[in-house]
């Protein structure tokens, strides 16, 4: 298998290996063409803070020497692209990140404390308390905020939240209502981790999650897992990206950053345990010996790159086409892949029982989304027909980019 990364992917990885190590990064290791791809990697990753932090020390060094090399050969020529119009332009990107994080830890914590004042249990996740285990406040971006909370009071956030200013804005079969505001407000409640529709095995296990919380000591509803349980939780979470059309770089730094914090104190033949019965223990191997390879040291990043293995070099060539947000298009051969086994070189038969299944859904889908049909199924036939010209009439454009998408999986 010859699986090779592209220069500006390594750039990319190189540079945030020097962000999370607090590390000036050597230029000279930049390749030429990189600078103009960075922007485009960054956002697709989301990672331009970090990459914004690590050029501004290069760029700092480089007006403190007047450009002249030093013994390491950490500047000249290498610092040529690293303009002051260039930088104010990733100057642009850390400001956005700062400001998104202030503007979110204000408006978070004025709405947890709106539910400890309903009396409604709650917890933070994912990027909420991930972002506080990087080096510094602004370097992980975030787009949302996601809480988990009582789902028997739906209906009350739902009516503060609009009382509020948000907007709901949910589309399909899903596990939390989306609220947004601006200016860059984009909230996340979830009243269940994950849905039957990604995997029985995984909401199985989360079924009665609040069984497994530990409750803030500094707050009455307030609740957070074990620091064991929150990493398998984010790195089911990356799975089911992962499984759905790819997860980005930064599901890489997030698991770095937390296990440099916290796996000397971490029970690991749990974390093996519990990641073997979700059926990800592959996964969460390689994304936690991959991250440490790649960032423990920047110094070595690029040899270390060289090293992985055919297995590692195809997970990371993987995770860095498909960025932290996966294209609709990615996203419907992942499903094509889990309902007919074949991601490519489709036969005709498979295309057919993949159409069957989006015209037809099993009963989990119902289970999930209309849980009146799922009792009621003698209703079921005058949905499909109803669910069918209503998908024709307003979403045409969508079905011919399905299509469209299920047929480049043909061989």
């Amino acid at each position: 298998m010859n699986v090779r990364l592209r220069s500006g992917t390594k750039s990319l990885i190189y540079l945030l290996a020097c962000a999370l190590n607090k590390k000036r990064p050597d230029m000279n290791k930049i390749k030429k063409g990189d600078p103009e791809k960075l922007p485009e990697l960054c956002r697709r990753h989301m990672t331009g803070s970090m990459v914004a932090i690590a050029l501004e020390t290069a760029f700092k060094y480089q007006n403190e020497n007047d450009g002249s090399s030093d013994k390491e050969g950490q500047a000249g020529e290498g610092h040529a692209f690293l303009s002051k119009e260039y930088m104010k332009k990733w100057e642009s990107v850390k400001n956005a990140a700062l400001k998104r994080r202030v503007l979110f830890d204000m408006e978070r914590g004025m709405l947890l404390s709106a539910l400890e004042s309903r009396g409604i249990w709650y917890m933070p996740l994912k990027g909420v308390v991930l972002q506080d285990f990087y080096p510094l406040y602004e370097m992980r971006e975030m787009s949302d905020n996601d809480i988990l909370y009582d789902r028997r009071y739906r209906d009350v956030l739902v009516r503060f939240m609009v009382s509020r200013g948000y907007s709901m804005e949910n589309e399909g079969v899903t596990n939390h209502d989306l609220f947004v505001k601006e200016p860059v407000y984009n909230f996340e409640f979830h009243t269940r981790l994950f849905m039957h529709t990604f995997s029985t095995v995984f909401t199985d296990y989360y079924k009665d999650v609040k069984d497994r919380l530990i409750k803030d000591s500094d707050k009455e509803y307030g609740y957070h897992f074990s620091d064991e349980d929150f990493y398998i939780y984010i790195t089911a979470h990356a799975y089911k990206h992962f499984s759905e059309g790819g997860t980005g770089l930064r599901s890489l730094t997030d698991v770095f950053v937390y296990l440099k914090e916290k796996q000397k104190t971490m029970d690991m033949k749990y974390v093996r345990r519990e990641v073997k019965k979700l059926g990800m223990g592959d996964f969460e191997r390689k994304c936690r010996q991959i991250s440490r390879k790649l960032f423990l040291d920047p110094d070595r990043c690029f040899e270390a790159l060289a090293d992985l293995d055919d297995s590692e070099k195809e997970f990371l060539s993987y995770i860095s086409k498909t960025g932290a947000y996966c294209t609709k298009e990615d996203f419907i051969r992942s499903k094509v892949k889990a309902y007919t086994g074949r991601g490519e070189k489709t036969r005709v038969s498979d295309r057919i029982r993949y159409y069957m299944v989006r015209l037809i859904p099993g009963k989990e889908y119902y289970k999930e989304a209309h849980p009146f049909l799922y009792k009621n199924k003698a209703l079921i036939p005058a949905f499909l027909v109803y669910r069918a010209a209503k998908a024709i009439w307003y979403g045409r454009e969508s079905i011919k980019k399905e299509i469209s998408a299920v047929r480049s999986t043909a061989g």
